[in-house]
């Protein structure tokens, strides 16, 4: 094989004066020539293949460019350079073979592109054989419906808890997507029963109409335990189980939880704050103590904005002899500031990923806030 030198040398003629078709027939050439050798090659030859075609292909027509990308898109030792550079173009015809196929393309590479290219684009890195939890997440973040879709439907695709969460959210009306997730084998338990119990009734019924024996029984067995839920809840209010729903509970109900829980405060009982807490959050008691035992401020605020606290009552409990570290007032300023601009829906959707985990650390708690 030639030098870098010896290449750009000859080639410099034509790129300087050359026609587009004669530099599009030198461009064949030379890949023609790295195909035939890209096997065996050493990284110093392909660096030479390298820098030739960058050279080669800056004013290359689009059309040629995307026999270019799906040539290098299956070779395992493509010239990284050329690869990341037909990545990034703007013409789908160019950049999609070498996002679905190129195993030259890092995870940071295609998370930079899912967050920066169209939807085309993603829709190409969507179909790739492996995608790491880190690129499926931007899909699902950034995606439209199609690629969401297709990267749902993707075996390859690893999705984190946090991916997996925004996906059964993305599926509660959508029934087609829905039925991509039951077809999964990795949805974390938790989260499949939130999707079949808060989905819109007609993705219920599609669900039980589309998929398999096994998952049918297991849809109508948590159907179910569900309907056994409420009533048992709507029977025993005063339960103290701390694994109430709001969504059971009557207006009335729930205003009375809220009094008891300012009541309780004032006087400063802990020990029942807690079960008040997890049943306007609909979250288990255990779950709650763990917070105050740790002083954990961001979870609280989270589980109080869940359970629709009024801010003074967050205030009270905030100060009270049972939290650790009491804010001063400038703290307070900052800490209802940061309550107020926090959503209901994001509160209940970080408690949503807290059930998932089952353990999660303070730091990992304030870390969900933060991104929420």
């Amino acid at each position: 094989m030639y030098s870098p030198a010896s290449l750009i040398d000859e080639l410099e003629c034509h790129l300087k004066d050359g026609t587009k078709a004669e530099r599009a027939d030198i461009l064949q050439r030379v890949t023609d020539l790295f195909l035939v050798n890209a096997e065996h090659a050493s990284k110093e030859q392909v660096e030479v293949f390298d820098e030739v075609m960058i050279r080669l292909i800056e004013k290359i027509e689009d059309k040629i460019l995307a026999k270019l990308s799906e040539r290098l898109a299956s070779i395992d030792n493509s010239p990284i350079n050329v690869i990341t550079q037909l990545s990034r173009h703007e013409r789908i015809e160019v950049a999609g073979p070498v996002l679905e196929k190129s195993n030259r393309l890092t995870d940071l590479d295609l998370v930079e592109i899912a967050y920066t290219k169209s939807q085309a684009h993603l829709r190409a890195i969507a179909g790739r054989r492996k995608i790491n939890p880190i690129v499926a997440d931007a899909l699902i973040r950034r995606g439209n419906a199609q690629v969401a879709m297709r990267v749902t439907a993707n075996k390859g695709a690893a999705f984190s808890q946090t991916g997996f969460t925004k996906l059964v959210e993305r599926a509660l009306g959508d029934e087609t997507l829905a039925e991509k997730i039951t077809d999964r084998d990795d949805v974390p338990p938790e989260l499949y029963e939130y999707l079949v119990v808060h989905a819109a009734e007609k993705v219920r019924k599609h669900l039980a109409a589309t998929c398999s024996p096994a998952r049918r029984a297991q849809i109508e067995a948590l159907l179910t335990n569900i309907s056994d839920r409420i009533v048992r809840q709507g029977s025993n209010s005063t339960s103290g189980s701390g694994k109430w729903s709001t969504k059971t509970l009557t207006k009335r109900e729930l205003a009375n939880l809220r009094t008891q829980l300012d009541e309780l405060v004032s006087i400063g009982k802990s020990t029942d704050i807690i079960p008040a807490l997890a049943k306007l959050a609909g979250i288990q008691d255990e779950i709650v103590k763990n917070v105050i035992d740790q002083g954990s401020e961001d979870v609280i605020l989270i589980i109080c904005k869940a359970g629709d606290i009024a801010w003074p009552t967050v205030r009270s409990v905030l100060t009270s002899r049972s939290w650790r570290n009491q804010p001063d007032e400038k703290d307070l300023k900052n800490i209802s500031d940061k309550y107020f601009r926090f959503s209901s829906d994001n509160a209940e959707r970080v408690l949503l990923f807290m059930k998932a985990r089952k353990a999660m650390s303070a730091a990992e708690m304030s870390k969900l806030f933060t991104e929420a």
